[in-house]
């Protein structure tokens, strides 16, 4: 069984998305849509057999599609979702799949209601350390986290933002805390658990865009567990770090920026005559894990295995959810100054619309 797949967009997210989609034989690469017809050109080059379709909308009632990929910009990515899952398709969606808490439950309603599958991407999930150290969580290895801290210290400049979606509330929907730090914090909930309080201060100190560009942030989670982000759009070159610190082992992730999964981890045991034990483990799980596989391709394999009826290790809908809840969080705690409790309540307002209102003159 081969899928027929439609991805929607051709920027640089799409182009990625399709280098890991042609090392998997469960996918056909049916159509690429774009309303810029000479970018889709572009991006067809790399996959002969694709056609080219300006009109995303034909791929609704198109019988050769199984399965479309969402990569557009943020703003895009709500109504598209709707629209495609209500045409019964299943449906990846890059990040976010939503600006608002409360669209992006509706999303997940109504995959239910027309048994059709939502994959929100998480492809740092996929990283080798990563599967190594949950595989050391799940056995009981770590004992229970006591604290964490996440760096996320990019260089974004006024090139990156000369883009017309980027840097603005009404097309990108948030800064920093959505576009660059979504994977980190998704990583820190999904070792550390449900993540239960936000203390956040945000700021735009780096660019001349309308939304946040660094954030101080304070987590607990429903263990007990203490978290720290940091997040910087201003730093001098691009790195991702993760430190945690187990009641049995620490762990420090390397400094990759985009897929800090496949760097170097140092583990250390608390009690030094465990150490060998440790190092033992790691590398028992590091055989179990394909080589030479990246997380895109490796998430891609999940969604190709889930849909075919095969044992999976997906990204499920309610964890994209649960991501757009902590943003809605993070922006509730920096404007009003307060720790902010979740689950959220969705009859807030913070919950339907997370962008300020913009003040009339």
């Amino acid at each position: 069984m081969t899928l027929g797949l439609a991805i929607l967009g051709s920027g640089e997210i799409a182009a990625t998305h399709l280098q890991s989609l042609k090392e998997l034989s469960d996918f056909n690469i049916s159509y690429i849509c774009d309303i810029d017809e000479e970018k889709a050109n572009d991006l067809a080059k790399n996959s002969p057999g694709s056609q080219i379709e300006k009109n995303m909308d034909m791929m609704i009632t198109n019988k050769e599609i199984d399965i479309v990929d969402i990569c557009l910009p943020p703003h895009l990515h709500f109504s598209t979702a709707l629209k495609f899952l209500k045409a019964d398709k299943h449906v990846i969606c890059e990040k976010p799949l939503s600006t608002s808490v409360n669209e992006a439950q509706k999303l997940i309603d109504i995959s239910y209601s027309k048994n059709k599958n939502l994959y929100p991407v998480f492809q740092y999930r996929y990283g080798k350390h990563i599967l190594i150290l949950k595989d050391l969580i799940s056995k009981g290895k770590t004992g229970e986290p006591i604290v964490a801290s996440s760096e996320v210290h990019w260089n974004r400049n006024e090139e990156y933002y000369n883009v017309p979606w980027r840097g603005n509330w009404e097309r990108e929907g948030g800064g920093a805390i959505l576009s660059h730090a979504i994977h980190s914090h998704d990583l820190l909930s999904f070792f550390l658990g449900k993540i239960n309080s936000v203390s956040a201060n945000l700021s735009t100190l780096v660019n001349q865009i309308e939304t946040e560009d660094c954030a101080s942030i304070a987590m607990t989670t429903e263990s007990g567990a203490l978290i720290t982000s940091s997040i910087t759009l201003g730093a001098a070159k691009n790195t991702t770090r993760l430190k945690l610190v187990f009641e049995e082992i620490s762990v420090e992730s390397g400094n990759n920026p985009y897929a800090p999964g496949d760097d170097e981890w140092i583990y250390t045991a608390r009690d030094p005559n465990k150490q060998n034990e440790l190092e033992n483990l790691v590398f028992e799980a590091e055989n179990k894990i394909l080589k030479d596989q990246n997380g895109f391709t490796s998430f891609f394999q999940e969604v190709a295995n889930h849909l075919m009826g095969k044992k999976s290790n997906i990204v499920k809908s309610e964890d994209g959810l649960k991501s757009i809840e902590l943003v809605a969080a993070i922006y509730h705690s920096a404007r009003t100054e307060c720790k902010v409790y979740l689950p959220l309540d969705t009859n807030s307002s913070i919950c339907k619309d997370w962008k300020p209102k913009k003040i009339k003159i």
